[in-house]
């Protein structure tokens, strides 16, 4: 059978070279401790957000955010102006689901540890989902609590995000200014997160913690349940249930209900957030069985708006995403033509013998094509790098979706506004407005998606690089 090629895959990432300069110095050299400069974008087209163009304008930043925008802005002394004629401001893009800089929930754990849990299952507390704790003798001194990383449900990607100084050029070589972090495998491996590929003055990169619950079709390492993907489904649904019985308690507790009393289970706990939907829910699915499964899930749950990432059959199954009210992450990590759900049965299904033919142009492009359709049918898209090496730059691969059909202006939309609000972070950044973060990229002519036309410069937090 045809080798399949999904997110389930390990990734690394492929590093670009950042193509930034400045004028008369290479900004891209300045140290974190570098001053703090104001500019004055002059002369530029400025597309505010997509569909909103101001031809010829003016981007006023101060402090590291946009300080005033708009066909005429006075420009103060002591800012540093920029004749940009001739080109194109947008706002950042962002990638909305990367998993670079991140330890996988797979990593081994300390040794230490190991010793001193024996099979590890996760955090303490008792029974269901969030595993046991380890049998002490009398008088022993409690072990710490072993923390199995593919279900550390209440892990924050943001604090954990550690990408070094080539990761970050090389997003910032695509335009891309701001991330959404997600972890790849697991369980229940942490909690989504959103960060900058570059700050001033060596501030952190994290720009919001908890954005998400991360939920994944993966197994628990030693061969323990779950091994299997149904025992997989079995323990994600097992776990919602848990956390929601435990969100009853804690209310009736709080409300004084004699006999109320809540486990207090680290993992429930963390878990109770999403399971209430306080947090959305972000499930890493990528085929037509997962996707479906999500809605399935999500039906069971009351689990509203799910974000599902990768979604890279969701062609496939619009209406199951529909009925969901999902929100896609689309990867832009293309799976193989023939590799996708029911290409094999064409070939060897029904009694049949033999291999299926290779895909054709068409099916490629069917397959490439995925965003597109997505958009079309109305579904909430966000492009995505996540789930593969590709030494294409995360513009590229946009370029390469616009190809596929997808319109401009939806490519936009789907690597600005639409991630930045799935993060939770629409106040600071996605669209070039009064008060939101200094996060620009800036190319010659007027189409950020052409080959033709290269990056100048990249802003995050007003720092040009």
């Amino acid at each position: 059978m045809a080798r399949r090629h999904f997110l389930a895959i390990p990734t690394a990432l492929a590093v670009a070279v950042a193509t930034a300069s400045a004028q008369t110095q290479d900004p891209g050299k300045a140290t974190a401790a570098a001053p703090r400069t104001d500019y004055a974008l002059t002369n530029v087209r400025i597309v505010v957000s997509p569909g909103k163009v101001i031809e010829k304008g003016t981007v006023l930043t101060r402090d590291g955010r946009i300080a005033a925008v708009g066909a005429t802005v006075q420009i103060p002394a002591g800012v540093t102006q920029m004749d940009l004629t001739g080109h194109t401001v947008y706002a950042g893009l962002i990638d909305a689901a990367t998993s670079i800089g991140l330890p996988s929930p797979s990593r081994a754990l300390p040794a230490t540890a190991n010793a001193a849990a024996g099979p590890a299952a996760g955090r303490g507390g008792g029974g269901g989902a969030g595993g046991r704790g380890v049998p002490l003798g009398r008088g022993a001194t409690p072990a710490a609590p072993v923390v199995l990383p593919e279900i550390d449900a209440g892990a924050e990607a943001a604090d954990m995000f550690a990408p070094t100084d080539d990761q970050l050029k090389a997003f910032r070589a695509g335009g891309v200014t701001t991330v959404g972090l997600v972890f790849d495998g697991g369980l229940f491996p942490g909690r989504v997160g959103a960060a900058l590929t570059g700050t001033r003055g060596g501030a952190p990169l994290a720009l919001r913690a908890a954005a998400g619950q991360d939920v994944a079709f993966g197994t628990k390492r030693g061969g323990v349940y779950p091994g299997t993907g149904i025992g997989a489904v079995a323990y994600i649904r097992q776990a919602f249930l848990d956390a929601q019985y435990e969100a009853r308690l804690d209310k009736a507790f709080k409300a004084g209900i004699p006999g109320a009393r809540p486990s207090n289970d680290p993992m429930r706990r963390a878990m109770m957030p999403a399971a209430t939907n306080e947090m959305s829910s972000w499930f890493v699915a990528s085929t037509e069985r997962q996707i479906v499964r999500v809605g399935e899930i999500a039906k069971e749950l009351g689990l509203k708006g799910p974000v599902v990432v990768g979604s890279q059959e969701g062609w496939r199954v619009i209406a199951n995403l529909k009925a969901a009210g999902a929100t896609a992450v689309v990867s832009l990590q293309w799976p193989s033509a023939d590799s996708i759900t029911g290409r094999e049965f064409l070939a060897v299904g029904s009694g049949k013998t033999g291999t299926a033919p290779a895909a054709t142009a068409a099916e490629t492009k069917e397959v490439h094509g995925n965003a597109a359709a997505l958009a079309k049918a109305g579904i909430p898209v966000a492009l995505a790098s996540y789930g593969g090496e590709s030494g294409l730059t995360f513009r590229d691969r946009i370029r390469m979706t616009i190809e596929a059909g997808m319109s401009p202006d939806d490519a936009l939309r789907a690597s600005t506004v639409t991630p930045a609000a799935v993060l939770g972070v629409s106040a600071a950044v996605g669209t070039i407005e009064v008060g939101k973060l200094a996060n620009f990229v800036i190319v010659s002519g007027n189409d950020l998606f052409a080959a033709t036309n290269p990056i100048k410069h990249v802003f995050i937090e007003g720092r040009i690089y």
